[in-house]
């Protein structure tokens, strides 16, 4: 019984590590990098580590599990945006609206 518990739950634990992970839309990072505007973008997993973000439109956009590590998001607007996950170490948040 033990080992077919065991067996088991390497099963699952390998295929929970194997599934896919929903990446960034890289035409959605070059329109937010490029015009600092992409409200409701798919940002999720990007990596905008140490971007220049101030002032940026991210209202409701999907920034889960962003790298977002030192960014400038100085009086961005984060109104409705999914933070979850994401990581904001070093990130300058003054003045954004979340």
């Amino acid at each position: 019984m033990k080992l077919k518990i065991s067996s088991t739950w390497v099963l699952l634990v390998v295929m929970g590590l194997t599934l896919p992970v929903k990446a960034a839309n890289s035409d959605h990072i070059r329109r937010l990098l490029d015009t600092n505007t992409c409200p409701s973008c798919d940002l999720s997993g990007a990596n905008l580590s140490g971007a220049n973000l101030s002032r940026a439109n991210l209202a409701n956009a999907d920034l889960r599990f962003a790298d977002l590590r030192n960014a400038n998001l100085s009086y961005a607007d984060l109104r409705g945006a999914n933070l979850n996950g994401a990581n904001l170490n070093g990130a300058n948040l003054q003045g954004a609206r979340y």
